[in-house]
């Protein structure tokens, strides 16, 4: 979490990023479209590779776009990433890519064709990608000893986490709709269960279901999670920016938790695990870029976070006993368990 200088890429990064975001805004437009057929009765069932994932497989599309628009835009924030990591991209391009090819064979569309194209144009960036790191012998921008291995493990174990969550979310969000005499599989009793809440406004208080941000968002954890532990720097701006995203999704996951608790009346499981990891990341996330001066304060303040480093796992086991308290208190959760 350092802001280290780099060479100026701000142009190929974003030049390159333009398939992705191309990717990210299709896909995110159709899932909406979607999942308001479904939650209009429109849509009575699924078909093609939708059916196969058991959601429209359009939020498996989301993932991969965001995963290398959170590439390629670091690369505007001074990143550079090294040969090896840059074939593992083309790796993860590559599957993506057949995974859009696969999307067309299943049932042809103009969407389907457009998102192979942006899958094609961000693989073949990949291999430019690679290939400039090679000629270039690019090495690592942090050494492996200053690196923040704890922040990083936050961030990929966060991401990982939290795509999980989503894509159950994102399936038991169809289940609930096209199917309402099947058991979720987060349902345990009528206090633990998902379905109450993914039919809620709250569910989809943007006008679309919420795991689709959680799609978006936690792919760009993901990858600036394995990026720092790799030894990749990026630039203040990149940290700020992050931060304040960060500090959105624990203010919406704070106004989730009161809405479970006082007005829907159960715990999501799903959303739970949303929750459980989003409250660390905050807490390391803002605690370290006010220790490191990527957002800035007094002398005295930053000496004060560089000792306040060390308390968030207290801070995040605190936060969860407080939110646990909060869920036995109103629901008497652990009768209901």
């Amino acid at each position: 979490m350092t802001d280290q200088a780099a060479p100026p890429r701000s142009i190929s990064g974003l030049l390159a990023a333009i398939p992705g975001i191309v990717g990210v805004i299709v896909a995110f437009v159709v899932a909406i479209v979607q999942y308001a057929g479904i939650d209009g009765g429109t849509t009575k069932r699924l078909s093609g590779l939708d059916a196969f994932l058991g959601f429209p497989y359009v939020g498996v599309s989301i993932v991969f776009f965001s995963l290398f628009v959170a590439l390629f835009l670091g690369q505007t924030a001074g990143a550079r990433y090294r040969h090896g990591f840059w074939v593992g991209a083309i790796v993860v391009a590559g599957v993506g890519t057949i995974f859009q090819l696969l999307a067309i064979l299943f049932s042809f569309s103009w969407v389907a064709v457009v998102l192979l194209v942006a899958a094609i144009a961000t693989l073949i960036f990949t291999i430019f990608g690679c290939r400039e790191a090679k000629r270039a012998g690019t090495t690592a921008q942090v050494a492996r000893g200053e690196r923040t291995i704890v922040f990083g493990v936050v961030l990929v174990v966060a991401g990982l986490a939290g795509l999980t969550a989503a894509y159950n979310l994102s399936v038991d969000k169809v289940t609930a709709i096209l199917s309402p005499a099947t058991k979720l599989n987060c349902s345990f009793s009528l206090i633990v269960e998902c379905g109450t809440n993914l039919k809620s406004w709250q569910g989809s208080l943007f006008g679309f279901p919420n795991p689709l941000i959680g799609l978006g968002g936690f792919a760009v954890v993901l990858v600036i999670g394995i990026a720092t532990l790799a030894g990749v720097s990026y630039r203040r701006w990149w940290w700020v920016a992050f931060n304040a995203a960060v500090v959105g999704a624990f203010a919406f996951i704070t106004f989730l938790i009161i809405s479970s608790v006082y007005v829907i009346g159960t715990l999501c499981v799903w959303c739970a695990l949303v929750w459980i990891v989003t409250i660390p990341l905050f807490w390391i996330t803002t605690i370290g870029n006010l220790k490191n001066g990527n957002l800035r304060v007094g002398p005295r303040a930053t000496t004060f976070f560089r000792g306040a480093y060390t308390w968030v796992p207290l801070i995040t086991l605190l936060c969860y006993v407080v939110v646990f308290l909060i869920y036995e208190t109103h629901l008497n959760l652990l009768a209901n368990l």
